[in-house]
């Protein structure tokens, strides 16, 4: 006894599931199989609730052919079928079935296909070689081929049996199939030819699931015998095992496939058997798990043939094996569920086989006693009997009385006699009987096929089809001319009867009035019974019952048919008829009436009308305009409707892709958020100092939380590219661009950004700057500034597009005239605001606290300051404190409150307290603002004192404005004069905006065209192309980086030349789109790359694994990862190469491309207007590396034409230098350690940035702000909060000099300040003046400064804040310029050192003892350029290294430094990358030519030396904006001190003269 061996086996998506995007539901771990439910809602693993799992002998996963899992046809052939034929062997019945649902895979997997073969050929072939190999043993095999078509049994080796087999049940041999077919095979091959016989005449048809859907269940059956000689017995062994191989239907649904009509039929037929066979398989396991024991068992085999053909496979004498064949696919997950379900449920069937030995001998005694007592039944009933051998000398014959015995019993008895002799018959049938009976029939098969017109080879395969000899047949005429003589129906002799078959088949039966069809044609015109013909000795002849024509006449009575005529069937059958007996007599009539013309469909239509007297030239003209005519008209309608599907697919899209913005966006933000039950765990027991640390370092990430700020920037890029573009479009003016925006006491949020805040983490608001990210709106028409949230934007966003897509748009109003006074006219159109007249010049802070003592200070220069740290002009304020008397108007303003407490004891509550403000002037304003007026205000009340507008003359203005308040006297007031400032705000209207002044001029001039490097289109930076061999897993996840290293890598596409030679293609740099390689048609190709860089020990590299070539598209975005169609390169050893004066690595290898080989249309076809795009990806292997590097570049080609075309600027230009035929990639290799321990979950931003949007070719240079902004916006904050700190001590000085005026002796002196002086103020945050008393102050200062310093020597090398000077330089420059200040020595500082441009990411240096086990992982990083340049032109330039001087051309785009050999070299030679670099300018260092200033980085000292002098700063200052301040600033105080020298000098000596 032994159990079913059940598998189940997993296929890959077909082309159904695919175009669908269906899930995948199915996974298998073992002999575990799990199911999971795309509907419930959970996560997707083995303990979720919405997966199931099943366990079984075998499990396949077929689905993913990469997957180490993978199981192939001979991985389950190894598993079953060996197992089974061993079984077979061994004397066994077996049984191999396949079910599952319509399209699973099932017949695959039995069957296989031509260069991957299933489970039946493998045995069939593997039973052969084991035959061979034994010659002990004679062995023998029959094959049977039959299928099961609703219900009906057909034999599908046998052409002649049209009818449907019988099956018959015997006592011993159990369900049988009467009259199937038995062939003896010898070989394979023989085997072979028979299966594939039978697989053609199997039924198909196509579904909506399976194009080739197998419509029957088919039994493939082997007959093995083995006889051997027992020499010990002589007696001869006899084993005889039945093979069993089953591909079932596939169970369907009618609303899956879409069947109708016949296949309706056929599956509600496969449907019916496998629910019988389920209900056999459920009791069957009911039995073997001893559930049912009360009563008598009943299996229900007999309710379907299929199920009655199996009894003995499914539970009796047989070793049974199922293999389930499912989908993986979750709009298939109710019929997969269910087939696992039977599957489980066959485990426990326990099949009871027994070895078969002698079975024929004991098979035929046990016949000839059952025929024996058959015919004695018979004679005792006197019914005549026919005597056979073994009785003849015993049995006489008798005579049958009809009146004494029951016609029903004898029927029964005989027909049970007739078939145990038949069964008698095939086994005494001896083994050369049985080949002469299959030769005979395959003789007969071949006659057959000649009959037809079939020509067929000696060992049985068709040849090709030939008109018959001797039948009259007609052939079909088509009007396509390989489509004619296609189809051949034979007339046979009598009568054959033609017509067309209705849905139904009982109707089809019944369709002719004595018989069936024998020609079906499918045509409405077509009747039931359409016409016969009659074929009597010969000759045949036409009977017409419905239209038809011969020759081109309509016929209604019997006509002859000659060979070679035309009979059209109603008017769309066409055929010619051939009748080869009385071919030779017709060819001289045939000469005679068609005259040498070609007898086709186009012939028999010409004959048609010219016998119906029809002009066809007239008929075609009049259809041919009548069908101009709808064509016009369908034309102009589907072009409306076109065009509003158009306007509404586009405003979905449109909606659709900002939704999917903002969601992409979202979860890019949580993404890398790991689970906070992860985190918080474990409650952390802290002391009180370790609680205040963390609480400190808290408080100081809040402070620099600028990261989130890119997932805003980068994601909404796409918007604010889109809005630029139909502002161009439409000529409106307007520019829209990021900007960040933060909550300081110089730039207060309006409350239209207050309300997208983000949520404070600190629990508490005080004392947080909130950034968030706006964009600014240059009105260049109205010369207006505003300031925009993102959701106004994209509010707006969508009434531009409804504007833009309106066909025929409403004129737009803008404002003219005073703005101030139109504010309908700015509401109306999405681009403008409504804009007061006068605008904020800027604020200032004046404090309080000389109230409290009181005394009166008076502030001379308080700078206004705008929203980015700029000063813009000063003013000159006065707070005195009055009285009652004196103060005549006075405002009232009141600081209590009802719920504040009473005020101290010392104060006296009910006296009103009153004090004077006064703003006598202002000075600095520039001459753009021609009326300027000042308000100010307590910061949280909203009184307001304002002035009259004041006429701006040459850069100052008086106010003379004084205000009296009184106040009563409350706590809330004596806090508020404490700390907190009085706020001023000064109002201008512009004369002319420079914005408007920008847009006059702008019709008169163009627009400069951009420098072609690096200012084009960029590209995206794609993900690697996926290797089959590597895993290409981003390692930003194994912790901090051990070492940084810049890679510059070039580019080339080689070709082979006349001489035999592969020489660089040519690269077109353009400025509007990105380069592009020039290509042509025919021509060997390889990719040659370059990696240049810095010479390390570390940095050395290997083989190159893997060179690869995908993603070809049209346009530069990638729309879905989809890695079909990608290439591997054959490669070349890659080689250091070792040029003259060249002291870095270079790092070069080639890979051989063949282009056709993507068999993509992109590539094989000339594309002279278009550019394509494609993907590269380079698998490299690095010493010390764990994993391969990989650089990716996305490239730009045109083909062209073999020989190709030639533009005019390489037609001026035919030298050309090879070296320009490069594009440059610039990327970073950084190398982590591998340590398991420290991988992370990195945190992704979406960039949205490159995607594509109609039109953005308009925007020239415009594009949108990325992390460039943060960094300036850090330094703008840093620049308002040093303002801020120096008006506190400013006020705190004045005030100490009021309270102690004989304590100090300061000369009060007052220097005003030019334009440039006041521009070094923005930059450096400092006051250029100082008294007497601030440089005693500052001295003992940096004397504290110093002291505490050299008490702890690890603040020396604590690390700076970016883009802020260092301790060290700044106090010895501060030392230096304040010595010189109180010393009145005219010395310029030595030296000016500043720390790194930004962020220094410093590498531990390697031990020297290094251990030789310890690995690193590799990621290259490709970098995005800046497409601003701050600054370009020719430099003298020298390193440490060379020590030589070198004219070069240089391009400043922070934060980086390119370097080219001249002004048109589109090639980048160097980079250098100030974030890992130090700016070093020394006054007195001068090169050949005058000043320098030095760039130093870890591997090189870089020496740059300007053409003239006087362009050292305006250099310094695009490389490095703080120092360059400095400078100037340093410059200015010397200069001014050196002066005052000067003077008390000469006044000394007119003195003592």
């Amino acid at each position: 006894m032994s159990s079913v061996k059940v598998a189940v086996r997993v296929r890959p998506f077909n082309n159904r599931e695919i175009q669908m995007n269906c899930t995948r539901v199915i996974d298998m771990d073992g002999e575990t199989t799990y199911i999971t439910n795309p509907k419930q809602v959970g996560p997707r693993d083995s303990t979720s609730a919405a997966t199931k799992s099943f366990n079984y002998d075998y499990s396949y996963y077929s689905f993913d052919p990469l997957s180490d899992k993978f199981a192939s046809q001979t991985k389950v052939y190894e598993d079953i079928g060996e197992e089974m034929l061993q079984h077979a062997f061994e004397g066994y019945n077996v049984c191999i079935f396949a079910y599952g649902q319509t399209g699973a895979g099932k017949s695959y997997t039995m069957m296989g296909k031509e260069d991957d073969y299933g489970i039946i050929p493998l045995i069939c072939q593997d039973l052969f070689h084991r035959i061979h190999s034994d010659n002990s043993t004679k062995y023998s095999v029959e094959v049977s081929y039959m299928e099961i078509y609703c219900e009906r049994v057909r034999d599908l080796l046998n052409p002649k049996t049209n009818v449907n087999l019988k099956v018959r049940e015997h006592p011993i041999l159990g369900p049988y199939v009467e009259d199937l077919s038995k062939l003896a095979v010898t070989s394979y091959k023989d085997i072979f030819e028979l299966m594939d016989n039978g697989n053609k005449a199997r039924t198909v048809a196509s579904t909506n699931m399976n194009e080739t859907s197998s419509r029957s269940h088919a039994v493939f059956t082997l007959i093995f015998s083995q006889s051997k000689l027992d020499n010990l017995t002589g007696l001869t062994a006899e084993k005889v095992s039945k093979i069993s191989l089953v591909d079932l239907a596939g169970s369907e649904r009618a609303e899956s496939t879409g069947a109708t009509g016949v296949r309706l039929k056929e599956g509600a037929n496969i449907n019916k058997s496998l629910t019988t066979l389920g209900k056999v398989i459920s009791a069957l396991a009911d039995i073997s798990s001893m559930k049912k024991r009360k009563t008598k068992d009943f299996i229900p085999y007999r309710d379907s043939v299929l199920t009655w053909l199996l009894r003995e496979s499914l539970g009796g004498n047989s070793k049974t094996a199922m293999i389930a064949a499912v989908s993986p696919a979750g709009v298939n997950y109710e019929e997969t569920l269910s087939t696992l379900r039977y599957a489980d449920r066959a485990k426990q069937i326990v099949c009871k086989a027994v070895v078969n030995e002698d079975a024929n001998a004991r098979l035929i005694r046990e016949l000839k006693e059952e025929i024996k007592r058959l015919k004695d039944m018979l004679r005792s009933e006197n019914i005549d009997v026919p005597t056979s051998e073994d009785d003849a000398a015993t049995d006489k014959p008798t005579h049958m009385s009809t009146s004494s015995v029951s016609n029903n019993h004898v029927d029964t008895v005989s027909d049970q006699l007739q078939a145990n002799e038949k069964l008698i018959a095939e086994l005494n049938e001896s083994w050369e009987d049985k080949l002469k009976r299959t030769e005979s029939i395959r003789m007969q098969r071949e006659a057959v096929f000649a009959e037809m017109g079939v020509a067929v080879k000696e060992d049985g395969g068709p040849v090709g089809v030939f008109s018959p000899k001797k039948t009259p047949h007609l052939v079909n005429l088509n009007q396509d001319p390989l489509m004619s003589e296609c189809l051949i129906y034979y007339i046979k002799d009598g009568i054959t009867r033609v017509g067309s078959c209705p849905l139904e088949e009982e109707t089809c039966e019944d369709a002719g009035s004595q018989g069936a069809l024998d020609i079906i044609l499918s045509s409405r015109d077509i009747a039931q019974l359409h016409c016969e013909f009659i074929n009597e000795d010969g000759h045949v002849i036409l009977n017409p019952f419905a239209l038809c024509y011969v020759n081109g006449k309509s016929i209604t009575s019997p006509t002859e048919l000659i060979s070679g005529s035309r009979v059209i069937f109603a008017s769309s059958h066409v055929f010619r008829f051939n009748n080869p007996q009385t071919k030779t007599m017709t060819n001289s009539i045939m000469k005679e009436s068609i005259s040498n013309k070609i007898i086709d469909w186009d012939y028999a239509q010409w004959e048609l009308l010219q016998e119906q007297g029809i002009d066809l030239k007239v008929e075609m003209d009049k259809r041919l305009f009548q069908l101009e005519e709808q064509y016009k008209q369908e034309k102009l309608l589907s072009d409306i409707q076109f065009e509003e599907q158009r306007r509404n697919y586009q405003a979905r899209i449109d909606e659709l892709e900002r939704q999917v913005n903002e969601q992409s966006m979202t979860m890019s933000m949580f993404s890398a958020v790991p689970d906070e039950d992860e985190i918080f765990d474990e409650v952390a027991s802290w002391s009180e100092k370790e609680y205040n640390m963390a609480s400190h370092a808290f408080n100081k990430w809040l402070a620099y939380r600028f990261t989130s700020l890119r997932d805003d920037l980068w994601g909404n890029a796409v918007c604010l590219k889109e809005a630029n573009t139909i502002s161009v479009e439409l000529k409106k003016h307007v520019q829209f661009q990021f900007t960040l925006l933060t909550d300081t006491i110089y730039s207060p949020l309006s409350p239209e950004f207050l309300q997208y805040e983000t949520p404070d983490y600190s629990g508490n608001s005080e004392g947080k700057n909130k950034t968030i990210v706006g964009v600014i709106v240059h009105d260049s028409k109205n010369g207006a500034v505003h300031y925009w949230t993102i959701p106004k934007l994209k509010s707006r966003l969508e009434s531009m597009r409804e504007l833009y897509y309106n066909t025929n748009p409403l004129p737009v109003l803008t404002p003219t005239g005073n703005p101030g006074s139109n504010s309908e006219s700015c509401n109306n159109d999405p681009f403008y605001d409504r804009f007061p007249w006068f605008r904020l010049i800027g604020r200032s802070y004046v404090y309080l606290s000389n109230l409290i003592y009181p005394i009166t200070l008076v502030h001379n220069r308080i700078p206004v300051v705008n929203e980015t740290g700029d000063v813009q002009m000063y003013i000159n304020v006065i707070v005195s404190v009055g009285s009652e008397e004196t103060c005549t108007r006075f405002a009232r303003v009141n600081f209590s409150s009802p719920g504040e407490n009473e005020a101290p004891e010392d104060v006296d509550s009910n006296k009103d307290f009153c004090f004077r403000v006064g703003l006598v002037r202002a000075f600095g304003v520039e001459d753009s603002y021609s009326d300027i007026f000042c308000q100010f205000k307590f910061l949280h009340l909203n009184e307001t004192f304002s002035t009259e507008p004041v006429k701006n003359c040459n850069g100052e203005l008086f106010f003379g404005f004084y205000q009296d308040i009184s106040v009563n006297v409350a706590p809330s007031f004596i806090e508020y004069i404490k700390s907190q400032p009085l706020l001023f705000e000064v109002y201008g209207h512009y004369q002319q905006h420079p914005l408007q002044h920008e847009i006059n001029n702008s019709s008169s001039r163009r627009v400069a065209p951009s420098s072609r490097r690096l200012t084009h289109m960029d590209l995206p930076i794609s993900q690697p192309v996926r290797s089959n061999r590597y895993s290409n897993t981003p390692n930003n996840f194994y912790g901090n980086p051990f070492k940084k290293i810049e890679l510059l890598v070039w580019f080339e596409i080689c070709e082979l030349n006349s001489n035999g030679e592969y020489v660089p293609t040519n690269a077109e740099h353009q400025n509007t789109s990105p380069p592009y390689f020039i290509l042509h048609q025919g021509i060997q190709r390889r990719i040659r790359i370059t990696i240049v860089h810095e010479t390390n020990e570390i940095i050395k590299w290997g083989f190159v694994r893997e060179v690869l070539v995908g993603r070809i598209r049209k346009t530069p975005s990638i729309d879905e990862l989809n890695d079909e169609g990608v290439l591997s390169l054959g490669l070349f050893p890659g080689e250091y190469l070792e040029c003259l004066g060249e002291d870095r690595s270079l790092f070069r290898f080639e890979a051989a491309w063949d282009s056709s080989l993507h068999n993509n249309p992109l590539l094989n076809k000339s594309s002279h207007n278009s550019i394509v795009y494609l993907t590269l990806s380079a698998y490299i292997d690095l010493e010390n590396c764990g994993e391969p590097a990989i650089i990716t570049k996305d490239l730009c080609v045109r083909i062209q034409g073999r020989s190709g075309t030639h533009s005019l600027k390489n037609f001026f230009s035919p030298n050309k230098n090879p070296d320009y035929n490069r594009l440059t990639g610039l990327y970073e290799l950084v190398l982590r350690k591998n340590n398991d321990a420290s991988k992370r979950v990195t945190r992704r931003v979406l960039d949205t940035s490159c995607n594509y949007v109609r039109g953005e070719e308009n925007l020239l240079d415009w594009r949108p702000a990325g992390d460039n902004i943060i960094f300036d916006h850090q330094w703008e904050l840093e620049k308002i909060k040093r303002l801020e700190e120096v008006e506190k001590v400013k006020h705190a000085l004045l005030l100490r000099e009021a309270l102690f005026p004989n304590s100090i002796c300061s000369s009060n002196v007052n220097w005003k300040l030019n334009k440039d002086e006041k521009d070094n103020v923005n930059m450096s945050t400092r006051e250029g003046t100082f008294t007497a008393h601030q440089r005693n102050l500052l001295l003992k200062f940096i004397r504290l400064f110093r002291s505490s310093l050299n008490t702890d020597s690890t603040l020396n090398s604590s690390a700076t804040t970016p883009g802020t000077p260092s301790v060290d330089s700044y106090e010895s420059s501060m030392a230096a310029s304040s010595a010189s200040s109180v010393g009145n020595v005219c010395q310029r500082p030595k030296s000016l050192l500043i720390s790194t441009y930004g962020e220094n990411v410093t590498s531990p240096k390697s031990p020297v003892n290094a251990p030789d086990y310890i690995l690193y992982i590799p990621d290259i990083i490709e970098i995005r350029i800046s497409s601003v340049a701050s600054r370009r032109g020719y430099l003298h330039v020298c390193d440490d290294r060379k020590n030589l001087w070198r004219k070069r051309w240089i391009v400043v785009r922070r934060p980086h430094i390119f370097m080219y050999r001249d002004e048109k070299d589109p090639v980048e030679r160097n980079v250098i990358n100030l974030l890992n670099a130090t700016v070093v300018f020394n006054p007195e260092e001068r090169g050949p030519l005058g000043s320098t200033f030095t760039i130093e980085t870890k591997d090189r000292k870089w020496i740059f030396q300007p053409p003239m002098d006087k362009d050292v700063h305006d250099w310094v200052y695009a490389i490095h904006p703080l120092l360059a301040g400095q400078i100037r600033s340093r410059m200015s105080l010397q200069q001014k001190v050196q002066g005052a020298g000067v003077g008390s000098a000469g006044a000394q000596a007119e003195g003592s003269a």
